[in-house]
């Protein structure tokens, strides 16, 4: 019986989440990506090109147990996707959306996240918002308590934008990206 109720005192008490702890909290990372833009035209034919954007992500994740967190997270884009110096491009590209991450130790963390990203995109003449959604995965690593860096890979999916002349653009980014950030 003394086995029994030792049991219910430690089942009762409150769980300190050992790994997933040290990342439960909310961030803001600057970031730095390197995009692959492809266009898709009709009529017309498929562009790629390429750019360096830097951005602003805030996320905050919480443990649901030691070595699971939870999170969500906004990103915004401090520049435009434009890689050729003129239009089309994405301005300022907005994404957000949830992230499930599992606590490998105490200061690696690895994610999956899936979102909803809306640009402003241009072509000469004409001016549509798009949007559609984004998904990645990425790993932070803990430098101290407080700052930690990130790299992650993701890629944006927008529906297809139609124009005023029957012609019509589909646009895909993949980014590969590197962050430093703070957890509050």
């Amino acid at each position: 019986m003394k086995k029994i109720a030792i049991l219910l005192w430690i089942l009762s008490m409150p769980v300190a989440f050992a790994q997933s702890q040290n990342f439960e909290s909310f961030g803001l990372a600057i970031d730095y990506s390197l995009n692959s833009i492809t266009d898709k035209s009709t009529p017309g034919d498929s562009a790629t090109s390429r750019s360096g954007i830097p951005s602003i992500t805030a996320d905050f994740y919480k443990a649901i147990n030691d070595k699971w967190l939870l999170g969500a997270y906004g990103s915004y884009d401090l520049a435009t996707t434009d890689t050729a110096g003129s239009d089309p491009d994405a301005h300022n590209p907005i994404e957000a959306g949830g992230k499930v991450a599992y606590a490998f130790t105490e200061k690696l963390l690895g994610y999956v996240k899936l979102g909803y990203s809306w640009s402003k995109y241009s072509s000469p003449g004409y001016y549509q918002w798009m949007s559609g959604p984004s998904y990645g995965i990425g790993a932070e690593y803990l430098l101290t308590k407080n700052l930690f860096t990130r790299v992650e890979v993701s890629q944006q999916n927008y529906k297809t934008v139609y124009w005023s002349d029957g012609s019509s653009d589909k646009v895909n980014i993949n980014t590969y990206g590197i962050s430093l950030g703070w957890r509050f």
